[in-house]
C-alpha cells in the first residue's frame, strides 16, 4: 500500500556518524620491527623518521626529570663536595639521555622492538635513581655498593646502544648500503669500549675495599662519557648521512629544556612551603618568590624566542645540541641557587628577629628569672621549631638553656649592656646558638650530621652566592653562543643589540661573582634583598632590548629593498609576534613575492605548499599538500599576464569556492582549485589541479604538475608532467 507521506519527510538524511557504523575499522597494530632505512629523507639523504617527538619519547623524558627531582631532594648543596656530587650525577644522567636521543631521532620507529628498548632504558634510569640517593664520590660518605650499581647500570645502557646500532647496521647490510656501514661500525665500537671501561671499574668498588675519597677512579665515569660523546658527534659530522639534519633533535632539546625549567617550578612550590608554611604570607617572602617565578619565565622567553627553525648547518647543529649540557646544568644551578638565596634571606631575617628579641629582653628590659624565661620562650615559639623533626632535635637543649638562664640571678641585670649576639651573656648566647641551628635545620635541608649547622649555614651561603652568579654568567654566555650559531644572515640592529645586552649582563654578573672574594661584602649583600631583583633586572633587560631591537631591525630590513628572509619565509625572523617562520626541516613555505602583476612559479621542494595562477581572479592559489609527490625540479617561470589557453575565457566570471572532490565518478570544476583523487575521469577546464588518479585528466589551460598512471593532457598551458604512460603536452 503506497504511503501518503512525502518522500522528503518520510526519509531522514543519514548523518556521517551513522555512515561510519556501516563500515569496518582497521585497527592500528605496532609492527614488530621496522627497517630504519624507511625513515631516510630522500631529498637530503639523511635519516629522519619523523619531524616531531613521539609520545614514547616524552614518556621516557619523565624518568629523566624524576631522577633530577629526586636527586635534588636528597642532595642539598651546602658545601663543595655536595656541589661536586650534584654536577657529577647530573652529567651522568644527562649524557645517557643525550646518547639515547641521538639514536632515536635518526633510527627509532614505533615498533614492539623500540618499545622494548625504551622499557629497558626506563629501568636503567630507575637504577640511576637508586644510585642518586647516596651518590657522594670523593667523600667519606661514599658507598662502594652504590658505585658498583652505577657501573652495572652504565654497562647495561651501553650494551643496549650496541644492540640498537647493530640492528641498524644489519638492515644497512641487507640493503647493500656499504657507504654508511663504517660510521655505524664506529658507533658500535665506541659504545663497546665505553661499556668495557665501565665494567673494568667494578672491581675497584669491591665490598671488602675501604672507601678512598682521594681515589681518582671516580673521574673515569666522566672521562669515558665525554670521549664517547665527542666520538658520536664527530662521526655524525664527518659522515653526513648519519647527521641530525632533518631530524627533530632541535625539538627534543627544546622539550627537555622546558622540562628542566619546569623542575624549577616544582622547587618553587617547596620553597614557598618552607618560607611561609608556618607563619602565613610575608610581603618580603612573596617578593622573593615572585622574583624566582620571573626568572623561570624569563629563561623560557630568552630560550624559546630565539629557538632555531630550519637547518642552519650540520656542524653548527652538533655544537648547538652539545651546548645544552651546560645550558641545562646552569638552569638547574640558577633556579636552585635562587631558591637557596630566598631561604638564606628568610633565615637571615629570622635570626635578626631572634637577636633583637633577646637583646630587648636582656639589654633594655633587663628581665630576670621567670619573666626572662617567658620572654625567651615566646621568641623561640614564633618559629614553630617543634613542627619539624630537624628542629625538634634541638628543642631539649633550647628548653634546658632557657630554664638555666631564668634560674641564674642577675644574668641580665641593669649593669649588663650591649646591642647584639657578641654581647650576650654565655648562657643566653648558648640558647641563641641552639635556636639558630634549629631554624636553619628546620628548613628541611639535608645537612652533614658531623658538622655544626651554623658553620654549615655560613659556608653554604657563600657557596650559593658564588654558584648562583656563576650559573647566570655561564648561561648568558651559552645563550649568546647559541644566537651566533643559528644566525645565517647579515648582521643588523638586532644582532648588535644581542651582543651588547648579553655582554653587559656577562660583565655585571662577573663583577658580582668577583665580590665573593670579600666575605664581609658578600655577606652584607646576602643580608639585603637585592640579589634576586638584580638578576631579574638583568634578564629582562635582555628580553626588552631583544624585542625593541627586533622591531627596529624588521622595519629597517623591510625598507632596505634587499631580499628578505625570516618571518613568512625561510630562516630566522626577529621577534615572536610577527608570524611563524618557515620550517626548512619540514619543507619550507614558499618565499614571499613582491606585490604586483607578476606571479612567480618557483621551484618547490617535495612536501611544500606550491603556488599557482588562478585565471578567474588573478590570485595565487595554494596547492594541496602531497608528501608522496615526485620531486619537481623544473625551471622557474614568471607570468606577467594570465597564461594562454581556454581557461582564460573564464576570467570575467565569479569563481566558485574551492571544492575538493573524492569520488568514484566524474569530478568537474570549471574554474577553481580542486584537488582530485578519483578512479575515473577528472575534468577541470580552467584551474590549477595537482592530480593523482587512475584515469584521464583534462586541463586545457593552466599550470598543472601531474603524477598519474595514464594520459595527461594540457592543450594550452604550461605543464611539466610525470607519468608512466603517454604525455600529451602540445602547449609548452
Amino acid at each position: 500500500m503506497p504511503s501518503d507521506t512525502p518522500p522528503l519527510l518520510g526519509h531522514r538524511k543519514r548523518s556521517g556518524l551513522e555512515d561510519e557504523k556501516d563500515k569496518r575499522r582497521i585497527h592500528k597494530v605496532a609492527p614488530w620491527i621496522k627497517n630504519p632505512l624507511q625513515g631516510v629523507d630522500k631529498k637530503s639523504l639523511v635519516f629522519a623518521p619523523r619531524h616531531e617527538a613521539s609520545t614514547l619519547e616524552l614518556f621516557f623524558d619523565l624518568f629523566f626529570v624524576a631522577n633530577l627531582a629526586t636527586f635534588t631532594a636528597y642532595h642539598s648543596i651546602v658545601d663543595h663536595s655536595s656541589l661536586f656530587a650534584y654536577v657529577g650525577f647530573f652529567a651522568i644522567i644527562w649524557l645517557t639521555w643525550f646518547h639515547i636521543t641521538l639514536h632515536d631521532v635518526r633510527f627509532a620507529h614505533d615498533t614492539v622492538y623500540e618499545r622494548a628498548c625504551k622499557t629497558l632504558q626506563m629501568i636503567v634510569f630507575v637504577g640511576f635513581a637508586l644510585v642518586g640517593s647516596a651518590f657522594a664520590p670523593g667523600t667519606d660518605d661514599g658507598n662502594n655498593t652504590n658505585f658498583r650499581i652505577l657501573c652495572y647500570t652504565l654497562v647495561i645502557s651501553r650494551a643496549l646502544f650496541v644492540v640498537q646500532y647493530s640492528i641498524v647496521a644489519i638492515f644497512v647490510v641487507m640493503a647493500r648500503r656499504t657507504d654508511i656501514l663504517l660510521p655505524l661500525a664506529l658507533n658500535i665500537l665506541t659504545y663497546v669500549v665505553a661499556g668495557a671501561a665501565f665494567g673494568a671499574m667494578i672491581p675497584s668498588f669491591a665490598a671488602n675495599k675501604p672507601v678512598d675519597p682521594n681515589n681518582g677512579i671516580y673521574s673515569v665515569w666522566w672521562v669515558v662519557m665525554g670521549v664517547e660523546t665527542i666520538a658520536t658527534i664527530g662521526i655524525s659530522s664527518i659522515w653526513r648521512m648519519v647527521s641530525f639534519k632533518k631530524t627533530h633533535l632541535v625539538e627534543r632539546m627544546g622539550l627537555l629544556t622546558l622540562i628542566v625549567i619546569g623542575e624549577g617550578a616544582i622547587g618553587v612550590t617547596k620553597t614557598i612551603s618552607r618560607m611561609m608554611g608556618k607563619n602565613g604570607l610575608d610581603p618580603e617572602g612573596c617578593g622573593m618568590i615572585l622574583c624566582i617565578i620571573l626568572l623561570l619565565i624569563g629563561l623560557w622567553m630568552i630560550y624559546f624566542d630565539n629557538h632555531p627553525h630550519g637547518h642552519y648547518g650540520t656542524i653548527r647543529q652538533q655544537i648547538w645540541s652539545t651546548l645544552h649540557f651546560p645550558i641545562h646544568l646552569m638552569i638547574v644551578g640558577l633556579v636552585e641557587g635562587a631558591q637557596q638565596i630566598a631561604l638564606a634571606r628568610y633565615t637571615s631575617r629570622g635570626i635578626t628577629k631572634l637577636e633583637k628579641s633577646f637583646a630587648q629582653a636582656c639589654f633594655k628590659d633587663h628581665l630576670d628569672g621567670e619573666k626572662l624565661s617567658e620572654k625567651l620562650f615566646d621568641a623561640v615559639e614564633y618559629f614553630h621549631l617543634d613542627k619539624k623533626l630537624q628542629g625538634l632535635i634541638y628543642m631539649d637543649e633550647i628548653d634546658v638553656g632557657i630554664w638555666t638562664v631564668g634560674n641564674e640571678t642577675g644574668i641580665c641585670g641593669k649593669t649588663v649592656t650591649g646591642s647584639g649576639f657578641s654581647d650576650f651573656p654565655d648562657g643566653l648566647a648558648n640558647v641563641f646558638y641552639y635556636t639558630v641551628s634549629a631554624i636553619y635545620s628546620a628548613l628541611g635541608l639535608i645537612l652533614p650530621l658531623d658538622r655544626d649547622p651554623v658553620e654549615v649555614m655560613f659556608e653554604s651561603w657563600k657557596l650559593v652566592y658564588r654558584y648562583f652568579w656563576a650559573a647566570f654568567l655561564v648561561l648568558t654566555v651559552c645563550f649568546l653562543i647559541c644566537m651566533i650559531l643559528i644566525r645565517r644572515n647579515k648582521m643588523d640592529v638586532f644582532d648588535w643589540t644581542t651582543l651588547f645586552s648579553r655582554g653587559t649582563a656577562i660583565v655585571i654578573s662577573g663583577v658580582l661573582l668577583a665580590l665573593s672574594s670579600n666575605h664581609d661584602l658578600m655577606y652584607g649583600i646576602l643580608e639585603k634583598d637585592i640579589i634576586l631583583p638584580t638578576a631579574v633586572v638583568l634578564l629582562y633587560l635582555i628580553i626588552v632590548l631583544d624585542r625593541f631591537s627586533a622591531k627596529i631591525a624588521n622595519w629597517r630590513n623591510r625598507r632596505s629593498g634587499e631580499p628578505l628572509t625570516g618571518v613568512g619565509g625561510h630562516g630566522h625572523g626577529h621577534g615572536g609576534d610577527e608570524g611563524h617562520e618557515g620550517h626548512d626541516d619540514h619543507g619550507g613555505h614558499g618565499d614571499d613575492h613582491e606585490k604586483g602583476d607578476g606571479i612567480s612559479l618557483s621551484v618547490m621542494p617535495v612536501a611544500a605548499h606550491r603556488m599557482s595562477y588562478n585565471p578567474l581572479g588573478g590570485a595565487v592559489m595554494p596547492a594541496y599538500h602531497d608528501t608522496d609527490a615526485p620531486l619537481y625540479g623544473g625551471p622557474t617561470v614568471t607570468y606577467s599576464q594570465p597564461p594562454p589557453g581556454p581557461g582564460a575565457m573564464y576570467a570575467q566570471q565569479q569563481p566558485p569556492p574551492a571544492m575538493p572532490v573524492f569520488s568514484e565518478s566524474t569530478a568537474y570544476n570549471p574554474g577553481g582549485y580542486m584537488p582530485v583523487s578519483v578512479a575515473s575521469t577528472a575534468q577541470d577546464p580552467g584551474a590549477y589541479k595537482p592530480v593523482s588518479a587512475v584515469g584521464t585528466v583534462h586541463d586545457p589551460g593552466v599550470y598543472m604538475p601531474g603524477s598519474v598512471a595514464s594520459i595527461t593532457y594540457n592543450p594550452g598551458g604550461y605543464a611539466p608532467v610525470h607519468n608512466a604512460q603517454h604525455q600529451g603536452h602540445p602547449g609548452y
